[in-house]
């Protein structure tokens, strides 16, 4: 992602272990630089959504919820813009193959929504060629 023309006020770099209450504390700091910079409810809900979806899965399926697996976060803030990138330490995945969970015969499976609410209110994602890269951008509303 092309991300040079930035200025960035706030940046969150780590590395913390497959572990939700951990992801649950670096959420809510990143979530406290965003708020703490005024960005509106309509974009914090996105944020905050997108970050536990995408921690969560890399957590969850990426490292499968081994202890001994890292997951690498970065994170830039500017006045306009969020920028996340995670990567876990699994196999990775195809997210072009997730099936749409709108669709009648996937509506009842339990994998995909993450995906789905990622890329509906993030105003750009990727993902690396092997899938265990996440990176998205939010523009501020």
């Amino acid at each position: 992602m092309n991300l040079e023309s930035s200025t960035w006020i706030w940046t969150k770099k780590c590395s913390l272990p497959s572990d939700m209450s951990v992801a649950h504390s670096l959420i809510g700091e990143v979530m406290d630089a965003v708020r703490t910079h005024q960005w509106n409810d309509k974009d914090i809900f996105a944020i905050e959504l997108a970050l536990e979806e995408s921690l969560t899965n890399a957590i969850s399926h990426g490292n499968e919820s081994d202890p001994e697996k890292q997951v690498h976060f970065d994170c830039k803030l500017s006045q306009n813009k969020i920028y996340v990138q995670i990567e876990d330490e699994g196999s990775g995945f195809d997210p072009d193959s997730i099936a749409d969970p709108r669709d009648p015969e996937h509506q009842l499976n339990v994998s995909g929504r993450g995906v789905l609410l990622i890329k509906h209110f993030m105003t750009k994602v990727e993902w690396n060629a092997c899938g265990n890269v996440i990176e998205f951008v939010k523009d501020r509303s």
